[in-house]
């Protein structure tokens, strides 16, 4: 018997899923030295962001269940830090010459 979980509890999962690529990040480098960006306020302003994004995510989609507001948390700041990014990305600016090329030597291979 599954128990239900109050929204608060699922924003909260929400959120956690928001830190979730952060805490993976630290424990795969955990062996490494200490990374520096920990000791920045900005880093901190922003990973609160992404955990508050990840709970508005969990409670604006109706997460139903902890892996549902997990996976909304997580997903919602990645697809909005791409979306972003690609925002700013330069214009492309018709470097086609070489295109053609490089399709030809990978169909060549």
């Amino acid at each position: 018997m599954m128990m239900e979980l109050s929204t608060g509890a699922l924003i909260a999962v929400g959120c956690a899923g928001g830190l979730l690529p952060d805490i993976v990040r630290l424990i795969k480098g955990r062996y490494e030295e200490f990374p520096g960006y920990l000791k920045s306020a900005s880093f901190w302003i922003g990973l609160a962001l992404l955990a508050g994004i990840g709970g508005l995510a969990a409670w604006w989609g109706a997460a139903g269940d902890a892996k549902e507001a997990l996976a909304y948390g997580y997903s919602a700041p990645e697809l909005l830090s791409r979306l972003a990014s690609k925002a700013t990305r330069p214009p492309d600016r018709g470097d086609r010459d070489r295109q053609p090329a490089q399709w030809r030597q990978w169909f060549a291979k």
